[in-house]
């Protein structure tokens, strides 16, 4: 009796499995950008990306172009040497803004 009840627990879990992955798959979201300053609209270098709650984040790159996958609904937060924090919940985007971020 365990054999059988084992075998028929191993065929089901792909199954829910598969039905976790089609629900996790819509939320999840490859975030690039560039971070800018306002004023000059010049690139900022070493500008850290974090999830927060998360072990997750990057650096941005010379330019200031980043990229990190996101799930929907995550706070992300924006922090630099010389310049005040910036925190936003993704998604973010204003049609308005052509898919700029706000804030």
């Amino acid at each position: 009796m365990k054999k059988i009840v084992l075998y028929v627990l191993l065929l089901a879990a792909p199954f829910a499995g598969h039905a976790q992955f089609d629900k996790l798959k819509d939320s999840v979201v490859q975030f690039y950008g560039i971070v800018m300053t306002a004023d000059s609209l010049k690139g900022i270098p070493a500008v850290s990306i974090v999830i927060k709650g998360q072990n997750r984040g990057t650096i941005s790159n010379d330019q200031g172009v980043f990229s990190i996958v996101v799930l929907k609904g995550d706070k992300i937060e924006f922090t630099s040497v010389g310049y005040s924090p910036n925190c936003t919940k993704f998604p973010a985007i204003s049609p308005a803004t052509n898919g700029a971020f706000y804030n």
